[in-house]
């Protein structure tokens, strides 16, 4: 209890710091062994508070504290790491970083944004602080399916746009997220010890943790088998849909871009060839 509460208080006062004006490097060189968990909190606090010129309320403040606070004594209760919460507490975590410096309706906004919009680098955060705090290798594979969806989206509608160097750049992302997703789902990723986090690295370079005593019983092997089958389902589908739909973007998108978004369908077509060959 005791740890979470330090942490708590942590993040607390450096909030408050981003509001008055300082930068995240500055609170993390003030905390360097909570600066792992601390850094994707803050610069997504940073990130919206940059982007929205809404002024909580200080009863939203408040609120947003109180929600945090619950969701630290619950996993105190439940022995549960903070970053290892229920995903219904994870939401609380992320109301502080996300809603306390901003206002509701700008994280609403962001998750709909395209790459040109002012609020994209607020979807772009808060998809990473969502990462971030996925408990479970299975639970972060099918959150990197559901970017991967996103990001052939945006890439269809900067085509449209003849913004050929941003398909370029969310194709290069969403290659990343079909090679975690294939790191994170791979048969000897699964099977290989629990590799201690390296101070500083990025989260989603991190190897995956052993499978937990639970998963390694005949109950938890079954459930897992069972999310792998539909994740695979799931990837077969986008596997075979979005190359398709980034080919039919081909023939509405001006000549400028079509080379990129060529490449676009090249990096699909790779990336889920890899992916479904890790869950097979």
């Amino acid at each position: 209890m005791k740890k979470n509460s330090e942490f708590e208080n942590i993040l607390d006062e450096c909030l408050e710091r981003l509001a008055k004006g300082e930068g995240v490097e500055q609170c993390l060189q003030s905390y360097p062994e909570q600066a792992a968990q601390l850094e994707p909190l803050l610069r997504t606090a940073q990130v919206v508070r940059k982007a929205s010129a809404i002024l909580p309320r200080s009863e939203f403040k408040a609120r947003a504290r109180y929600e945090f606070r619950s969701a630290i004594q619950t996993a105190t209760k439940r022995r549960l790491p903070l970053f290892g919460l229920r995903p219904r507490r994870v939401m609380a975590v992320m109301i502080v970083s996300i809603l306390l410096l901003a206002g509701g309706g700008t994280a609403a906004a962001a998750s709909n944004s395209m790459p040109d919009s002012p609020l994209y680098p607020v979807k772009l955060a808060t998809e990473q602080v969502q990462l971030t705090l996925t408990p479970s290798d299975m639970g972060k594979a099918r959150l990197c399916a559901m970017l991967a969806d996103r990001r052939v989206a945006e890439i269809i509608y900067m085509a449209s746009k003849g913004n050929a160097q941003q398909v370029d750049v969310v194709a290069q992302r969403l290659d990343k997220r079909l090679a975690l997703l294939a790191r994170l789902v791979s048969v000897e990723k699964l099977e290989v010890p629990a590799v201690e986090s390296v101070p500083g690295a990025p989260t989603e370079e991190l190897a995956p943790p052993a499978p937990s005593e639970k998963a390694r019983g005949r109950g938890g092997a079954v459930v897992e088998g069972n999310d792998r089958a539909k994740l695979r389902m799931t990837v077969a589908h986008y596997a075979a849909n979005h190359p398709a739909a980034l080919r039919a973007g081909l023939r509405g998108a001006p000549e400028s871009a079509k080379p990129a978004l060529r490449r676009a369908i090249d990096v699909s077509e790779t990336g889920y060839e890899r992916a479904l060959a890790a869950l097979d």
